[in-house]
């Protein structure tokens, strides 16, 4: 229950920071990381300590494969390190999963909503052509300029709450 509680404040408070300020400051996901570092370490001993900075590491080597593609910002990924050190490596790896699942159905909404369903498509399709046929990288960039952005914590709320719900439910 003690992570559930710790879970839930900082997922919270890293929701209201990202929306409004389009940031997620490292008070929260240092405190997160120290947190359940410790919490786990002090509940489990070693074996505890050992959960706790794979899950660490699990949940920050994720979130950074993506930042380093642009998909995410440095924030998410100090987050997902501190929810995998508080929850372990299982929650976190099926929480980002869920997370990036539930992003993609955000941006399709968003896509229908602005009625650029079918030109999306097209230059998503050419795009594909041109990187698999042409190898020809330039096409990113602009695709990338135009992409439907939001703050992801629109997405890691729901993903979190489904994934403790369904995914876990030993949490």
């Amino acid at each position: 229950m003690v992570v559930v509680a710790g879970l839930a404040a900082l997922i919270l408070v890293s929701f209201y920071h990202d929306v409004k300020q389009s940031k997620i400051p490292n008070r929260y996901t240092v405190a997160g990381i120290a947190a359940g570092v410790g919490y786990n370490a002090a509940t489990g001993g070693w074996d505890g300590l050992a959960g706790s900075l794979l899950g660490f590491a699990a949940g920050f080597g994720i979130m950074l494969a993506l930042y380093l593609f642009g998909a995410v910002g440095a924030g998410d990924v100090k987050l997902f390190g501190a929810i995998g050190a508080m929850a372990g490596g299982e929650f976190v790896i099926n929480g980002a999963l869920n997370s990036i699942l539930f992003a993609a159905v955000i941006g399709l909404v968003l896509i229908a909503v602005r009625k650029q369903f079918v030109p999306r498509l097209r230059s998503t399709g050419a795009l594909l052509f041109n990187l698999l046929l042409f190898r020809d990288m330039k096409g990113i960039v602009s695709y990338k300029k135009s992409a439907a952005t939001f703050p992801f914590m629109y997405a890691v709320l729901p993903a979190m709450i489904f994934t403790a719900t369904y995914c876990n439910p030993s949490l």
